[in-house]
């Protein structure tokens, strides 16, 4: 009896253009997905950063007459006469009476940090001047200086830094890899005078929201003495964070 050889099959050419098709549709339709699965876990992240920091914020002006830091320190106490000039110093005084370390103010992927996280090295000293605490590219958050913690609620206390030198414009960069850029300019995190925080929207590079006390009129959050919003006062600035001293 003559036994039939075993024949081989393969794919045709057509066939594996068509499977090669199919995985680069599949492809094309998870790392979107898988994108932004990634930035929204990283905004949540730092929403509960933010709310430690806001916490922490609360705790310092409980020890300090219902006042957030507004001035640099002379001999451990706030001086007027020390104008502030950027969120690391401001926020620096948080550490390590209300915060333990700097682990909270950094931000993967952020311009204004450092690739690596902050290396935690605190003065231990404690001098007027932070020189180890919380260092240029150690902190993400904007700050606004001269609120307290019987400020109206609804008043922005830090934010996700803006914009090199947009510290009265207040805008966001589309350009991730730029400074204000973490979020592309879709959205920036907020936490307010009672520790309450949100991931808010950004209309085109700016932070826009409904007006406090249930207005109804959109605006930037961080406006200073607009009278139709009723946000902040002309004693409030905003503050940017230090850049980036190494990489």
């Amino acid at each position: 009896m003559k036994l039939s050889k075993s024949t081989q099959t393969a794919f045709t050419l057509i066939e594996l253009l068509v499977v090669i098709s199919i995985i680069a549709i599949l492809a094309g339709i998870a790392l979107p997905v898988f994108g932004a699965a990634q930035t929204n876990a990283a905004q949540t992240k730092g929403l509960s950063n933010g709310k430690q920091i806001g916490t922490a914020l609360r705790l310092f002006a409980g020890q300090n007459d219902g006042l957030y830091p507004a001035f640099g320190l002379s001999r451990g106490r706030p001086d007027p006469s020390r104008v502030l000039s950027d969120s690391n110093t401001a926020l620096a005084q948080l550490i390590p009476d209300q915060l333990p370390n700097e682990d909270v103010f950094w931000q993967a992927k952020s311009a204004w940090c450092n690739k690596v996280p902050a290396d935690n090295q605190i003065d231990r000293d404690s001098p007027d001047a932070p020189v180890q605490t919380l260092r240029g590219g150690e902190n993400e958050w904007a700050y606004v200086i001269g609120l307290n913690d019987t400020s109206n609620p609804s008043f922005p206390l830090i934010a996700n830094g803006f914009v090199q030198g947009g510290e009265t414009s207040h805008r966001y960069s589309v350009v991730a890899s730029e400074r204000g850029g973490i979020w592309k300019g879709k959205n920036a995190i907020v936490i307010r005078c009672d520790g309450s925080g949100a991931i808010l929207r950004v209309n085109g590079r700016d932070l826009i929201v409904n007006g406090p006390n249930g207005g109804t009129t959109d605006g930037d959050i961080f406006t200073i003495t607009n009278a139709a919003m009723g946000w902040l006062g002309p004693d409030n600035r905003v503050l940017n964070p230090l850049p980036p001293v190494t990489q």
